[in-house]
């Protein structure tokens, strides 16, 4: 994925997709991000938001890479931020 894929950013997230049938979502947080406790929470929001979108989404295999700057964002802005890109990447309508 990392070498092959289409890799799309915004300021806190990136997202690395390639087309496939079904729909197969991977999340990446670094140590960079922060300590167990910060990763798990934008894991959360990021799980969370991919969630409300897969009904929707066509069918990809796709990495959801949070840069640090992501730990102090709220769930609405990496939200907005994971549905720009998706929209970017022509996954969702």
């Amino acid at each position: 994925m990392y070498k092959n894929g289409t890799r799309l950013a915004e300021p806190d997230v990136v997202l690395i997709y390639t087309p496939a049938r079904s729909v197969r979502v991977g999340f990446s947080v670094s140590n960079k991000v922060g300590k167990a406790v910060v990763r798990n929470k934008v894991k959360r929001r990021l799980r969370a938001s991919v969630q409300n979108l897969i009904p929707t989404m066509r069918g990809c295999q796709a990495i959801v890479v949070a840069n640090p700057t992501a730990a102090g964002k709220p769930y609405s802005v990496l939200d907005g931020e994971l549905r720009n890109l998706l929209r970017r990447a022509e996954l969702i309508g």
